[in-house]
């Protein structure tokens, strides 16, 4: 009964990963399908048209750094043992380890969406903690990962596993988006960086 028991906890144990694997393989292809149509705009139009909220039309553009290497990653698990990172973040990192999305070339210094890197989002963590506002138990998990212009930052709560809802609304909302990051990043690209969520 034990080898049993035994069996089927392994059986149960691999399907899990195997669902895991697939939702992470679904995510990357569907960042890199995002980042790959963007690119493929600016190439055809050396720039992307971007509707405004007041019907207006800027002129802008959107850069991506360099993937991740695994073994930086690997370095940021082992300093930060205890910070879980959604697999759609990861994703994301393995496509480009951070970016800046519609930058605009009307208006130089504004960029509406800017998404650190893995580093500068640890370093950008370790000086929030410095703040008053983030000395307490429910910050203190979170991780900054990008800024959105005028509006504010985007936090991950790193002690969420993945099918939770890990992805906080900009601070200081008390909200959280009900699904992966890839997921919010295609809605947010499909509203040409408006803010569709107070749609």
């Amino acid at each position: 009964r034990l080898w049993k028991n035994s069996t089927v906890s392994i059986f149960y144990l691999k399907k899990y990963i195997i669902k895991i694997e697939k939702h992470e393989m679904e995510d990357l292809e569907k960042i890199q399908k995002i980042i790959e149509n963007l690119k493929l705009q600016m190439q055809e139009q050396k720039c992307i048209y971007r509707w405004l909220e007041d019907g207006t039309i800027d002129k802008v553009v959107c850069k991506f750094n360099a993937p991740i290497e695994l073994e930086e990653l690997q370095k940021i698990h082992q300093k930060y043992p205890n910070i879980k990172l959604p697999e759609s973040y990861i994703a994301f990192l393995k496509c480009s380890n951070g970016a800046q999305l519609y930058e605009s070339l009307t208006c130089k210094a504004s960029t509406i969406c800017t998404i650190y890197s893995l580093q500068e989002a640890f370093v950008h963590r370790e000086n929030l903690h410095q703040s008053i506002l983030f000395q307490n138990e429910d910050t203190k998990d979170l991780l900054p990962i990008l800024l959105l212009e005028d509006i504010g930052e985007i936090f991950l709560d790193t002690k969420v596993s993945d099918g939770e809802k890990y992805l906080l609304y900009p601070f200081p909302e008390d909200k959280r988006f009900p699904y992966s990051f890839a997921d919010w990043l295609g809605k947010f690209v499909v509203a040409q960086g408006n803010e569709y969520w107070n749609w």
